[in-house]
């Protein structure tokens, strides 16, 4: 090895530095004002290779004792395959959170969707999510009839945040069959009508559906499968 501003160690060698496994508690503690660590790969390889070895011991812990810190902070800024973060497993779970999780762009996955639902005997049972071509939210409710027709006022949030368009009402009546309708559809709201008269009273369900606000993605939009990146070594 040599000095300067900074120790190197002159090769060939097959490692540039290494200490005995079994001799030292800790291997290496580097410090430095900005950066700790700076690991590169000169030709195709891992810029850092860590290896875990006993259950729940991993490859590489990263950690930050600063307010509003990050752990651990993967980019890959190039190519549109370009993976920031990348987790495999043949076994277990490719990626684990212990917390809350928020993506700002957008979400895909090749498999289903679940939510893993306590149950109150102890175990969990899968609940998936309902897909659709295009992008919709709903809400629901109840309504009352009253001379048969009911006004039903659509809440406030739910049109800030979907498509000033026509949106699709579902409705189911509770007792006798008195042939519900919609009319008077507008972005407030909707009135509910019965065919049997104003003498109709009753209570009855609706199911609203309209398109989020936005531009809308692609209907059936096609995309090719990743290519995962491969062994890392």
């Amino acid at each position: 090895m040599t000095n300067g501003d900074k120790w190197t160690a002159v090769g060939p060698a097959t490692v540039g530095f290494e200490t005995k496994t079994g001799t030292f508690t800790t291997g290496a503690r580097i410090s430095g004002r900005e950066t700790g660590l700076a690991a590169a790969c000169e030709q195709s390889g891992s810029g850092v290779h860590g290896t875990g070895k006993g259950e729940a011991k991993p490859g590489v812990l990263g950690s930050s004792t600063s307010n509003n810190g990050v752990g651990v902070k993967g980019e890959a800024h190039v190519g549109p395959t370009a993976f920031g973060v990348w987790g495999s497993s043949n076994s277990g779970l490719a990626g684990f959170f212990e917390g809350n999780v928020r993506v700002t762009g957008s979400f895909e996955v090749e498999g289903n969707k679940s939510l893993a639902l306590r149950m109150d005997d102890g175990t969990h049972r899968i609940l998936y999510a309902v897909e659709a071509p295009e992008s919709w939210f709903e809400d629901l409710g109840f309504g009352e009839l009253v001379d048969g027709h009911a006004r039903v006022t659509l809440d406030p949030e739910f049109v800030a945040v979907t498509e000033d368009a026509p949106y699709h009402v579902f409705l189911t009546e509770y007792g006798a069959p008195s042939g519900l309708y919609v009319t008077d559809r507008s972005a407030a709201g909707f009135t509910v009508r019965s065919a049997a008269g104003s003498d109709t009273s009753g209570e009855f369900s609706y199911r609203v559906a309209a398109l989020r606000r936005g531009p809308q993605p692609e209907r059936f939009a096609v995309r090719p499968a990743l290519s995962t990146p491969g062994p890392v070594g």
